[in-house]
């Protein structure tokens, strides 16, 4: 089947294409039923209109019309696929025909766009929140990088500036004599309603603008120069602390102050925070650390065994700041740089309920946060070249009576409606049919978990022929329009007991699949230690293969799993090798990043994730993919690592001896400086369209950085088996992992006799 053309054509990748009978036999098949979707996926001829959807009348459906819908052009009535009520025709449809068709049922349209009428005009705002308890360097890039997005900015966007350290300072950008800015104490709670009095705000009167929030909240075209004052005469907190002691940062009450600011003058509106943080909060609400450096940042050690003095009460004052931001159209975005951790495990619900963008690096001044910022503001050429970005996003899933919906894993908040398209168990965030999104761009993708209705097997004339699910996506252009996107999918069934088990094996997508169990997977460490896990994906793994393999019952060695699973096995090794499960050598804030990023990206980039791509360049021919293994690494080679994360360089030992020695420089050697400058172009032209920014790393053979490379290749030459490849040969690579091979051996031997 062709899985890439169905994400191409819809935006939608299913684990499983070809649907069993019965709740019963989905639970055999040990993969979940779901699909990861991409509500803004850039379609080639995608269908727009500018009218309002058709919608079914019943109660409780709210289907709207689209190329599944039986349709009696006779007596101009559409039969609703999901509840299968009669509807009629609205008058302006009544010159519709089998030649004359509306968008919406075209056959080839399953996804359409609509443009809804709306009187309001709502433009982007944007509100810097500094840390100013960084260094001089720190600020400065974080000024200048600040001042370089101005300049991306809509003239109409609207921006405001919160700085914070020991204290927070709301700055007044309609005030031009001198910077002026209010004060607030950074160890006291303020309330929205105290946020309003003190800076002289009036109740938010919707789509007006308030009386007094002009002074805080300016259009970039009439404060740009005032701002920059602002920004370029920003200092170091002046509050001294001791050498045994933290800077005093009220993280926390920055970010309430900021939200408090918003929800007093544009609430509901398409508004971004954007904090800058370079340290923990010290000081505050949200604090997740003492100002002493006697305490240090807590571990995962530390959390598991309950030493984490602030942790629980830190992620409770966030997880209300992200509620509130959900319920007033508020999108966090973190930029957390710094060499000690910045409280992000803490932070990241803002970003997870937020749908906003979160980026971790070790310092302002690297590529990392500076290519990353940049992309926030990148344009879209092909719609009038606005912002990628849009705001108070929604989504609503339709199912037909054959399946339910149980959940749905990504950066999505429950709005806790109900309807008959509910499952009755919930897998990530469920019971509900519709999730706030907040924000959202071209790469933010969603797990959707479904579950089969009925209990038991059906066969013959019992088997239901389709069954039917429609994705409902409203939300808020950039540009201020509010759009309604509409993908409707059908699948069709089969009988996993019968000779149709063949048909359920050629729809199984083993990289979508991979993808959705890690994310469940991901999901499940808030609630779940890692050893519990990592025995599910195992489990999961095992009955699946037991399943669809061909086998004599107990004979390992007649083991045999088709191509449509050939791949799956090795995605779930390198799964459970992964930073997504595995903490060691990771902070809570790395883990924290990781399993947000990839619960945001697609099919494709999720995968590399997982498994990350390892090209082979060398004299002998053109640049190749090569196996992610340790008998890729060559003395006479260049590899090139792509973790998604990170983008590596890796040199063999004959390839760095040439380089030292200037070959390349040499005029007769042409042909190997352009082997040296191949993996740098193709490192240069993948980064072009990545978030965050992945950091570059270029290493030689046996060098403290080449750990990036060799921590994600097959140990299948290590300290454990050496002895099988070279004797008396020092290894390559010590590690207490098994190979694949090893990997796949007890793999067979479980499946056969489970």
């Amino acid at each position: 089947m062709q899985f890439i053309e169905n994400e191409t054509r819809d935006g939608v990748r299913f684990s499983w294409n070809v649907l069993p009978t019965s709740r019963l036999e989905a639970t055999r098949m040990a993969v979940p039923i779901a699909c990861a979707y991409t509500p803004l996926k850039q379609i080639q001829g995608l269908a727009r209109v500018n009218y309002q959807p058709i919608q079914c009348k019943a109660p409780n459906c709210g289907g709207i019309l689209n190329p599944f819908c039986r349709v009696d052009f006779m007596n101009k009535i559409w039969v609703c696929a999901f509840c299968l009520t009669r509807n009629h025709f609205p008058h302006h449809y009544a010159d519709i025909s089998p030649e004359n068709r509306p968008a919406e049922i075209i056959p080839q349209y399953t996804t359409i766009e609509y443009t809804l009428e709306d009187s309001t005009t709502q433009v982007p705002i944007f509100l810097f929140v500094i840390d100013i308890c960084v260094i001089e360097e720190e600020l400065n890039q974080i000024k200048t990088s600040i001042l370089q997005s101005l300049m991306l900015l809509p003239e109409n966007a609207l921006v405001g500036l919160i700085t914070y350290g020991k204290n927070v300072q709301v700055h007044e950008l309609s005030f031009e004599e001198c910077p002026k800015s209010f004060v607030f104490r950074g160890s006291k709670q303020f309330a929205p309603a105290d946020v309003a009095g003190m800076l002289g705000l009036k109740a938010s009167i919707q789509n007006k603008d308030p009386r007094g929030a002009s002074r805080f909240l300016m259009p970039v075209s009439e404060c740009e120069f005032q701002l920059t004052q602002i920004l370029e005469g920003l200092t170091k907190d002046c509050w001294p602390h001791k050498n045994t002691e933290r800077s005093e940062r009220c993280t926390g009450t920055a970010l309430n102050i900021a939200l408090g600011l918003l929800e007093s003058t544009y609430k509901g509106q398409s508004s971004r925070i954007m904090a800058f943080i370079g340290g923990p909060c010290t000081a505050g609400l949200g604090q997740c650390v003492s100002i002493e450096l006697k305490e240090v940042m807590r571990s995962h050690h530390d959390i598991q065994k309950g030493n984490v003095p602030h942790h629980k009460k830190a992620i409770s004052y966030y997880e209300s700041l992200a509620q509130r931001a959900v319920t007033n159209g508020v999108v966090f975005d973190l930029f957390c740089c710094g060499l000690d951790q910045c409280g992000l495990s803490e932070m990241k619900v803002c970003v997870e309920k937020t749908g906003g963008y979160m980026v971790l690096d070790e310092s302002f001044i690297r590529d990392v946060f500076t290519g990353s910022f940049k992309r926030v503001f990148q344009r879209d050429t092909n719609n009038n070249n606005s912002l990628v970005m849009c705001f108070n996003a929604e989504l609503q899933v339709l199912t037909s009576r054959e399946w339910k919906v149980s959940g749905v894993i990504g950066l999505v908040t429950s709005l806790d409606r109900k309807s008959q398209s509910v499952a009755e168990t919930e897998m990530g965030l469920g019971n509900t049919c519709a999730w706030s999104l907040g924000a959202m761009d071209q790469q933010s993708t969603y797990g959707v978990y479904f579950e089969i209705a009925n209990q038991s097997p059906q066969s013959g004339s019992n088997l239901p022929r389709q069954a039917y699910v429609q994705f409902v996506t409203k939300y808020r252009h950039s540009s201020g329009r509010t759009q309604l996107r509409v993908t409707t999918i059908a699948k069709t069934f089969a009988d996993s007991t019968t000779d149709q088990i063949a048909y359920i094996k050629a729809g199984f997508d083993q990289e979508a699949a991979a993808v959705l169990v890690t994310r469940l997977a991901v999901y499940k460490t808030n609630q779940e230690y890692t050893y519990d896990i990592l025995r599910w994906v195992d489990r999961t793994l095992i009955r699946l293969c037991s399943k669809f393999g061909t086998y004599k019952k107990d004979d390992q060695n007649s083991f045999r799993l088709g191509t449509e699973f050939s791949y799956y096995p090795q995605f779930m090794y390198h799964l459970r090798r992964s930073q997504f499960l595995q903490v060691f050598n990771s902070s809570p804030d790395e883990s924290a990043f990781y399993r947000t990023i990839v619960c945001r990206e697609n099919v494709t980039n999720s995968l590399i994730m997982i498994q990350p791509t390892l090209m082979a360049y060398s004299l002998d021919g053109p640049a190749s993919p090569v196996m992610l293994d340790m008998t890729s690494c060559a003395p006479n080679r260049i590899l090139f690592l792509d973790t998604f994360f990170h983008t590596v360089v890796w040199y063999g030992e004959t390839i760095a001896k040439w380089r030292e020695d200037g070959l390349h420089l040499k005029p007769e050697y042409d042909y190997f400086a352009q082997l040296l400058k191949a993996p740098m172009n193709d490192a240069l032209a993948l980064v072009e369209s990545r978030f965050p920014f992945p950091r570059f790393v270029e290493c030689v053979d046996r060098d403290s950085q080449s750990r990036f490379l060799m921590a994600k290749l097959n140990p299948s030459i290590s300290s454990n088996n050496s002895a099988e490849y070279n004797q008396g040969v020092e290894p390559p690579f010590i590690s207490e992992d098994v190979s694949l091979k090893v990997f796949m051996q007890f793999l067979r031997k479980l499946a056969v006799t489970e």
